[in-house]
Parts: structure tokens; C-alpha cells; sequence
């Protein structure tokens, strides 16, 4: 029974797009049965998927191929084909388990709604075509899967149509989707030419096997960054997915929590061609590092609790892209995994914000000093390459190492620093464990993701170019300035600087401007004419700043 685990990860998106299909009334009695039908739906999905791991586990390892459609005049077939794999198994367990509580928040949330079956459908629609994306065995499975999902996913961004706002911001999302979509689109059909088949095992093996790349597969493997780029919101293409919150907030959570990784999980799938292309998983990576300092920065301007969201999700996207440009790939994966369940707890429990923002108590944040900060880096560096060293590498001869040892670095000595708000010296010593621990466990995880899954991504050919050591010398001294900027720095910049700052970076450098003025172009009468509001935001700053200056006008003790 090697075709078990197959049919048990067809089910998956199959159920789905069953609940999904009949029409309901907006009635309540409709509504009631039409959300049910999803939530059993999404139910059995996590089931099929945890039924799909044991399966693979017990010997069931062989990929299933339904079909094949010939497509005239293009030499290849368009397979209907589910990859079974370890990546495959890991992306559909973490999908199902994020739509099976999506699902249920949804109940909730919308309950009451005179359009909530509607809303269950389109639900159910797009996570069934975005579960077809995970579990697709080639690239034009993958291409068909991924645009059924983005025109699902277009309309429940429009579920309430009568916000211009989320009028707009979806159809500036098209613009971006439907090129990304091309972009794929021609990436298939240079590899059904060049490869003779789209499935993804038989482009592997293809890459891994021949020479000298053709022309046609150097082509792809751009096109394919290009489609990532535009599917995972980097700047400066990342204005749709900030403006997006309109919709309801499990929209949010789906989005946010799945379908903006697709970008990713494209890259994951055709890594053995990437890397035989490292320029393009070079420019990815640089486009990644740009987009995670302009996110990580305009982040904390912020004044709304999506924005701030959405925001975070565009950095950790091109953390994310770093970490694929770099060759990390399993770190990538386990990247993957753990933002998009963090992301899904974020929008799924926004509303509870503002309950804990009431409980901080009054007074500004402590600032670490300088002296601090660079203990607190050099300590991230020393547990980074201690743990390194216990695993038996040597970082300073390995360049992909030297990468990951940077990343753990950075991450850990950030943890050092907020431990610059306790006062007590036994608080410190435990944020120094906690620290040591975090880096370790990290790389632990690290060496756990390589070990599963080394058989279905590749590794990096060329790691040890000029342009690879300056990518990860760049990504080093960025942390580093994202870091003191977020420490230390903030302080020793004048407040004018400060405001200049804090005024460009809240309105995103205005990049977004632009697409704003051609998407109107194309949809000027879905826009409404609203008066110009006030930047909040800013006129507070300047306030702050009036009242420092005259103490007689504080408005108070």
C-alpha cells in the first residue's frame, strides 16, 4: 500500500473544496450548516495529515500520480501528482492544523453575520486550493493551485465591499498576484521545455545531473526569485499587505499564517535549481536583507496593532528570503513553521492587545548604554560559536556556518539586552541562561530539520564566493545597526533626526505612493473621496517635542 500516504494528503485539499462547493441561502439555519460542513471539513483534513505522517513513517513513501494532461504544442504533460515527502508532510500537517483553528475562531467571530456562509465557503475555497499548493508533486500543479488560491483569496479580501479601503488594497493585491502568477506561469513552461517534465523530483535530479545550466533553466530560476519577491510583499512591493486589514481578521490569520508563503515554499521546492543558478539566490537574499531593515524599522512606528502585525510579517518574510539567498534552507523551513503558528496566535488574538498594553505600568523603557550593548553582542557571538563548536563545526572554515552562527548571534544577544530591564542581578543571570539555552536549542532544531529533511532540498554549491562571504558580512553589520538603533543609538540621535525618522519610516518612505496612483488609475471608482486626516502620530511627537521645550505648557505636573 505505497500509494496510502498519497491518497491520505488528497484527501486533505479535496474535502475542503467539497464543503465549499454547495450554494447556502443567508439565512441562519444555512449559515449554521454551511460552517459545520467547513469545520468537519477542516476537521478531517488535520486528520488525514497526521494519518499521512504515520503512514510515511510505516514504509508508505511513494508519490502518488493520479493523471496526466497532455498540453498540445509543448512537448509535456501536466501531471496531477502529490509529492510525498518529509518537506511535504511537515507543510501539510502545519497548514491543516492553522486552518482547523482558524476555522473554529471563525464561528465565533462572525457569528451573526447575515453573510457568514458565504464567508465559509470562501474559506473553505481558499484553503483547499492553497492545501493543493502544498501538497503538489510538480510546477504547474503548483502554478494552477496557487492562482485558484489568489482569486479566492481576492474575493474574501473583498468580503465587505462596501469598504473602499478593502476595495483598493485588493485590487493592488491582484496586480502584484497576477504578475507573480505569470511570472510562474513562464518559469513552467521553460522547465517543461528544457526538462521535458514539471515534476519537481524530475527537475532535481535534471539540475543535480547536467553540466552546464541551459539558458532556459537560468531564465526560470530568476523568474521563479521574481515570483517570490512579488508573492512575499518585499519592499518595496509591500504596500497590499499592510493594507489588507480591512477584511475580517481570520482573512488576516490566513493569509498571514499560509498563503504569503508560498513564495517560500516554491523556493523550498526548486532549491536544486536555485543553487545552480547563486546569483539569483543572491539577489534574493540581498532583496530579503533590505526588506527585513526597512520592516524591522518602520515596525516600531507603528500605531495600529495589524499594522504592526503586518508589518513584522513583511520582516520576517525577508528574514526569511536571507535565509534561502544564504543556502539555509532547512533554517528556512524551520523558520517557516514557527512564524506562521506564531503569526496565527498573533491575528487570532489581536483583540486581547489592548488588554495588555492597559497593564504596563507608566514610565518610559529603560535604554541600555553602550557599554551594555556591545557585552550583550559580544556574549551572543560567544554562546552563537560555542554552541557551533559543540556540534562538532568549525564556523571560521565553513561560510554557510558562519551565516547561521551570525543569525543565532543576533538573536540571542537581543534577548541579552531586554534583559537590561530587570534590575535584580538574579534576573540577569537567569536571561543569561535562558539566552544560552535559546542559541543552543536553535541549532539543536537546526541540525534536527537538516537530518529530516536533506533528502528534499539542496545543498548550496558555491558558498565560499566573494559575493556570498559579502552578503553574510552585510546581513552581520545590518543586525548590528538594527540592533543599536533599537538600543543604545535611539538616544545619541537628535530629536530632530528622531522626527525626521520617525515621520518617513511611519509612512513606509512612501514608496507605496506610487502603486497608489496606478491602481487608481485602473479602479478610480472603487475609491472613495474622503477628507485628508490628520497624521496622529506625528502631531504627538511634535507635541512631546513643544512641551519639552516650555515647561510652563506641559499641561500639568
Amino acid at each position: 500500500m505505497d500509494w496510502l500516504t498519497g491518497a491520505l494528503l488528497a484527501v486533505m485539499p479535496a474535502g475542503l473544496l467539497l464543503a465549499a462547493l454547495p450554494r447556502a441561502q443567508a439565512t441562519r439555519h444555512a449559515a449554521l450548516n454551511t460552517r459545520n460542513r467547513v469545520r468537519w471539513a477542516a476537521l478531517i483534513a488535520l486528520v488525514a495529515a497526521l494519518a499521512a505522517d504515520l503512514s510515511f513513517f510505516l514504509g508508505a513513501r511513494a508519490s502518488l500520480d493520479l493523471a496526466g494532461l497532455p498540453i498540445p504544442s509543448m512537448g509535456f504533460n501536466l501531471p496531477f501528482s502529490i509529492a510525498v515527502n518529509t518537506l511535504t508532510l511537515a507543510l501539510a500537517t502545519l497548514v491543516s492544523f492553522v486552518i482547523v483553528m482558524i476555522a473554529q475562531y471563525s464561528v465565533q467571530y462572525l457569528d451573526g453575520d447575515p453573510q457568514q456562509a458565504r464567508f465559509a465557503r470562501l474559506m473553505a475555497f481558499t484553503a483547499g486550493f492553497f492545501l493543493l499548493v502544498v501538497i503538489a508533486g510538480n510546477i504547474g500543479l503548483f502554478t494552477l493551485g496557487i492562482i485558484a488560491t489568489g482569486f479566492s483569496l481576492h474575493r474574501l479580501l473583498k468580503f465587505y465591499g462596501d469598504r473602499p479601503k478593502a476595495v483598493m488594497a485588493a485590487h493592488k493585491k491582484s496586480i502584484f498576484s497576477r504578475t507573480a502568477d505569470i511570472c510562474l506561469v513562464l518559469a513552467t513552461i521553460l522547465i517543461g521545455h528544457s526538462v521535458g517534465s514539471l515534476q519537481f523530483d524530475v527537475i532535481s535530479q535534471f539540475a543535480k545531473r547536467t553540466g552546464s545550466l541551459p539558458v532556459s533553466l537560468q531564465v526560470a530560476a530568476w523568474l521563479i526569485v521574481g515570483a517570490m519577491i512579488l508573492k512575499s510583499a518585499h519592499f518595496p512591493f509591500q504596500g497590499w499587505l499592510i493594507q489588507v486589514m480591512e477584511a475580517p481578521t481570520p482573512v488576516s490569520a490566513l493569509m498571514h499564517a499560509g498563503v504569503v508563503y508560498s513564495g517560500a515554499i516554491i523556493a523550498l521546492r526548486t532549491s536544486p535549481l536555485l543553487v545552480r543558478e547563486p546569483d539569483a539566490l543572491l539577489f534574493l537574499g540581498a532583496v530579503g536583507l533590505l526588506t527585513v531593515v526597512i520592516a524591522s524599522l518602520v515596525m516600531t512606528t507603528q500605531t495600529t496593532i495589524k499594522s504592526m502585525l503586518a508589518w513584522s510579517t513583511t520582516a520576517q518574510l525577508g528574514f526569511m528570503s536571507l535565509e534561502l539567498g544564504l543556502g539555509l534552507f532547512p533554517l528556512a523551513l524551520l523558520h517557516l513553521i514557527g512564524h506562521s503558528l506564531y503569526k496565527a496566535h498573533a491575528f487570532l488574538s489581536s483583540g486581547s492587545v489592548t488588554d495588555q498594553l492597559r497593564q504596563v505600568p507608566p514610565g518610559g523603557k529603560k535604554i541600555p548604554s553602550m557599554g551594555f550593548w556591545m557585552v550583550a553582542v559580544a556574549l551572543g557571538v560567544i554562546i552563537s560559536g560555542g554552541s557551533a563548536w559543540i556540534f562538532g563545526e568549525n564556523p571560521v572554515r565553513d561560510p554557510v556556518w558562519i551565516a547561521l552562527v551570525v543569525i543565532v548571534a543576533v538573536a540571542v544577544s537581543q534577548i541579552l539586552v531586554k534583559s537590561f530591564q530587570f534590575d535584580a542581578l538574579a534576573d540577569r543571570i537567569m536571561a543569561l541562561g535562558v539566552a544560552a539555552s535559546m542559541g543552543l536549542l536553535y541549532l539543536i532544531l537546526h541540525t534536527l530539520f537538516v537530518w529530516g529533511f536533506a533528502g528534499d532540498m539542496a545543498i548550496p554549491a558555491e558558498s565560499g564566493t566573494d559575493a556570498y562571504l559579502g552578503l553574510v558580512v552585510l546581513s552581520a553589520v545590518s543586525f548590528l545597526l538594527l540592533s543599536w538603533l533599537q538600543g543604545p543609538g535611539r538616544a545619541q540621535l537628535s530629536q530632530g533626526l528622531q522626527m525626521a525618522l520617525f515621520t518617513h519610516l511611519y509612512n513606509g518612505l512612501y514608496v507605496d505612493y506610487w502603486v497608489d496612483q496606478f491602481s487608481h488609475g485602473f479602479w478610480s471608482e472603487k475609491v472613495g473621496i474622503e477628507l485628508p486626516r490628520k497624521n496622529l502620530a506625528l502631531e504627538s511627537m511634535q507635541s512631546i517635542a513643544r512641551n519639552q521645550e516650555d515647561p510652563t505648557n506641559s499641561g500639568g505636573a
